[in-house]
């Protein structure tokens, strides 16, 4: 949705009202555009700071636009960051209460009026305040499917399939040789990721400066190769495919852009290999906790925290167990038990600090990222090394979706892959006997399917060059590209994350 359809459809009104509330004004007669933006700057951060995050954003573009005019743009670039950090905290959550029940009825017609009404307050709905007013998050209708596998089920049972299920039982339900190894079944794939920008969208001049995922060596994915980045000119550096994420890095000058659009293109091809790790909890070794490895992977972080509450949890997880090996396995099991997948809103949690981790922890609810950040936190809070892992899932016959998982570590053994959201699927197969239920999420605590394409072995890896603070959104993750832009009217980053697209093909 873009920032012009979400005002024309549903906040231009409200945002009107908010500002007339807090007392916030216009231009004054005769007044010089730079009072008038200076003005509009201090109303706006005041109403930031009030949680007035509608007619904040307002108010920051009121003073972009007036330092603008003025010919001040260092502070026209302030307001408009103001004014896409306000927006970022308001734009998963569209629905007001009238607009929430409306969606809700439009959703789940057949279902009572008092299951309805669990899900305006209830738990797993989430929802901020904002301009005095409850605003409900605009994936809770499709979370609540989640939430309730009787409404899952029924929607899979509609289709005739179990889009995530079906196609990787061929891995989860195959015959285990222990003695082959953790890697096997290899499947090479070909993939390509492509910017395609109109140029009426980019400014006169500038640069434009994007940080291109790109795949990585890892134990399961291996033989990368990057063909080409073009335009090749405009590429500054890259990490290479032996480092723990994946990046080029481009400037763009846009002056140079002479067509109708601005492309960028990335092709590149990897084989990615199952993965099977049978584990022996008595074979399991000491950790080395002097390691740099050890240390690295066992801290808190930003995402992946430790806190008093953390390890609460995780000691309340595995009781007296001590063997890491199966105090992971409790960790993998409560999750995929007492966690039902959610989609979660990354914007307004990544702009409000709030870690990804700790929002589970509070929730009781996550996606993959999530998910994977809180096995992790869990498992490092036991001083069990852990990290959030990811890139895409490339679902069987080749469509690729965002997607992160988890990996713990034994020494003797390595890094062990965990997907509990893979794992999750089974119980939204409509037609799946609770034996192969079971038997489907017990493959994804050591195992992974080879529909993988990894971009980073880990979250909160810095980007190089380092990007601005407050320019850039997704720098936990970088499935898409990083944008920065001084002279963009409009936050580059929701920008490109408009027209990008990655595609992925068998070689």
């Amino acid at each position: 949705m873009t920032r012009q359809h979400y005002f024309a459809t549903i906040l231009i009104v409200l945002v009107t009202a908010a500002i007339l509330a807090a007392g916030c004004t216009t231009q004054a007669t005769g007044s010089s555009p730079k009072s008038a933006a200076d003005t509009a700057l201090a109303q706006a951060d005041a109403a930031y700071a009030a949680t007035n995050y509608h007619a904040a954003e307002s108010l920051y573009l009121l003073a972009q636009e007036n330092y603008t005019t003025a010919g001040d743009n260092a502070a026209a670039l302030k307001a408009r960051n103001g004014a896409s950090r306000s927006y970022r905290m308001i734009m998963e959550f569209p629905y007001n209460r009238s607009a929430y029940e409306a969606v809700l009825l439009a959703a789940y017609p057949n279902v009572s009026a008092e299951r309805r009404a669990g899900w305006i307050n209830g738990s797993g709905i989430a929802s901020i305040q904002s301009d005095n007013e409850t605003w409900y998050y605009e994936e809770n209708v499709g979370n609540i499917r989640f939430h309730n596998f009787d409404l899952m089920q029924n929607a899979t049972a509609a289709l005739g399939q179990n889009p995530l299920y079906d196609p990787l039982t061929k891995y989860a339900f195959a015959p285990v040789n222990a003695s082959a190894g953790p890697y096997g079944a290899p499947v090479a794939w070909v993939g390509t990721e492509a910017i395609s920008v109109p140029r009426e969208d980019l400014p006169a001049n500038g640069t434009l400066k994007i940080w291109l995922p790109l795949p990585i060596e890892t134990g399961s994915q291996t033989n990368v190769t990057i063909l080409s980045i073009e335009p090749a000119q405009y590429v500054k550096s890259e990490t290479g495919t032996g480092t723990d994420m994946g990046v080029a890095y481009l400037e763009v000058p846009v002056s140079e852009i002479n067509g109708s659009f601005l492309n960028v293109t990335a092709t590149f091809r990897f084989v990615q290999h199952d993965q099977h790790f049978t584990i022996d909890p008595v074979k399991v070794l000491p950790y080395n906790t002097s390691s740099p490895e050890y240390r690295k992977y066992t801290a808190s972080g930003t995402n992946i925290v430790i806190t008093p509450a953390m390890k609460a949890k995780a000691q309340e997880i595995v009781g007296n167990e001590t063997n890491p090996y199966l105090q992971a396995q409790k960790i993998y099991w409560y999750i995929v038990d007492t966690i039902p997948y959610s989609h979660a809103p990354h914007s307004w949690l990544m702009t409000s600090g709030t870690p990804e981790s700790e929002y589970v922890l509070d929730t009781g609810i996550g996606d993959c990222g999530t998910q994977s950040m809180y096995f992790a936190a869990l498992c490092r809070s036991l001083g069990i090394p852990a990290r959030a892992a990811g890139g895409y899932q490339i679902i069987p016959p080749g469509n690729g979706s965002t997607h992160f998982w988890a990996e713990y570590y034994l020494e003797g053994y390595g890094w062990i892959p965990v997907d509990v959201t893979a794992a999750e699927t089974a119980d939204w197969a409509y037609n799946a006997i609770p034996d192969d239920r079971h038997r489907f999420k017990a493959y994804y605590f050591g195992s992974l399917d080879p529909y993988r394409y990894v971009i980073q072995k880990d979250v909160d890896i810095p980007l190089t060059p380092t990007p601005p603070d407050d320019a850039v959104l997704f720098r936990m993750v970088i499935q898409n590209p990083v944008t920065v832009c001084d002279t963009c009217q409009d936050d580059p980053e929701m920008l490109l994350l408009e027209n990008f697209t990655t595609s992925l093909k068998k070689a």
